[in-house]
């Protein structure tokens, strides 16, 4: 779950479900609800890339229906509407990872004007309000205080998520943010404010500022209810790969057929490293921006051995330890406001446990080149496929019918 104009977080969007035809003034009424009664009445999802459900480096219909979010409606059996992007996306998705070279150092393809616009029939009252890249910062920003982009526009129509969201005047909602805020210094290897190469981990005072106004902004007058998804540990993202994976002869040559050059280990800073480098440095090697040797920890050069590498000195520890700390907070803000709370890395973990593990650290598989991060990540290494989304949509069920005695029916196991 990328630079500024996508994901980096990144990164739009046709009206689908049984009750979203009709709907396109100012009040939103769905079918009653056979779970939950009128706290379902109307629920918006608000997020980034995840929830709007961008997939293998790109969205269109397509992925947008696979999002957790429809998912999710569909079992309380709710309206459903959102800003349908048309085929073939805005960027297309990649549907095979050997032969796609647009995933940039930055981390994800730019949109391409030519192919981003909606499907005819898009309504003014949506429920998935969600925008690729959006930060902690964004939902209740017109534009994005810390970027804009074509999808942005595309789907808030130059209002905030927030704004699109309270149209709906929504009884429950679900907020995934901030996961924007950790990904793209994690995928660039740099923690600290580079420009042109990372933004940073925001402070933790940013952050719950941040959050703090979102919620404000989006609950206030509103008798809501609803659910908040914590961040992402972004060291568990298979875009991220063991530096001991490059004592691997097989997957050096891999690497070395991706970028075009043959990729060197460092012999020095590499043998006995546990530092995790991003995939995205062989985008870089290709394009001639990284030198074709990979340097596993700092050695005091420019960049080298900093961008694209998470050294195992502190730099993965730290990103836990800020993830730790903004997902305590966001599971206090869930309880003060009598919502439900998912630590969305409980799912991870499980899949990480499972033997054999069903998400490692071993980097993509060249051999696979249709699942190279296997069933759980789609192409690009950072977002959850489609099977990961029901899995979400169970984690979320449990939470939701924990804390407000539903009775939601979950949905089979992918």
């Amino acid at each position: 779950m990328s630079n500024r104009n996508l994901l980096v977080g990144t990164a739009v969007l046709a009206l689908v479900g049984a009750a979203s035809c009709t709907d396109n003034n100012a009040k939103v009424l769905g079918p009653k609800p056979s779970q939950g009664g009128g706290m379902f009445q109307s629920y918006v999802a608000l997020g980034n890339s995840i929830t709007a459900g961008y997939q293998s480096g790109g969205i269109n219909d397509s992925t947008q229906v696979r999002s957790y979010a429809k998912l999710l409606a569909d079992q309380m059996k709710t309206r459903y509407a959102y800003a349908s992007i048309a085929k073939p996306g805005c960027p297309p998705p990649i549907d095979n990872f050997n032969n796609q070279t647009r995933v940039t150092p930055t981390g994800f393809p730019p949109s391409n004007g030519g192919s981003c616009y909606l499907r005819s029939g898009t309504v003014a009252i949506l429920n998935n309000v969600a925008v690729p890249g959006a930060t902690s910062g964004d939902p209740d920003a017109p534009g994005g205080t810390q970027f804009s982009n074509l999808l942005t526009q595309l789907i808030l129509g130059g209002q905030d998520q927030v704004q699109r969201a309270r149209a709906a005047n929504p009884t429950f909602a679900s907020l995934w943010i901030g996961n924007n805020d950790v990904l793209a210094p994690g995928i660039s290897g740099v923690l600290t404010t580079v420009p042109g190469v990372s933004p940073g981990l925001p402070s933790q005072a940013t952050f719950t500022a941040n959050y703090d106004k979102l919620i404000t902004d989006l609950t206030t007058g509103l008798n809501l209810k609803g659910v908040l998804i914590g961040v992402v540990n972004v060291t568990n993202a298979p875009i991220l790969f063991s530096a001991q994976m490059l004592q691997v002869p097989q997957f050096v040559a891999a690497l070395s057929a991706a970028a075009g050059k043959t990729v060197t280990p460092d012999p020095t800073t590499c043998p006995t490293s546990n530092s995790l480098i991003s995939f995205l440095i062989i985008g870089a090697i290709k394009a001639g921006t990284h030198p074709a040797t990979i340097y596993c920890e700092k050695i005091g050069v420019q960049l080298l051995g900093d961008v694209f590498v998470l050294d195992d000195q502190g730099e993965i520890a730290q990103v836990a330890s800020y993830v730790a700390s903004v997902n305590t907070y966001i599971k206090g803000k869930a309880a003060s406001l009598g919502f439900a709370y998912l630590d969305p890395n409980r799912a991870l973990d499980s899949l990480k446990a499972l033997t054999p593990p069903q998400i490692t650290a071993t980097g993509p598989n060249f051999a696979a080149p249709t699942a190279p991060f296997g069933k759980w990540i789609s192409l690009d290494g950072i977002h959850p496929s489609s099977a990961a989304h029901i899995l979400i949509t169970n984690y979320l069920i449990d939470a939701i019918n924990g804390q407000y005695a539903t009775t939601l029916a979950k949905l089979p196991n992918p």
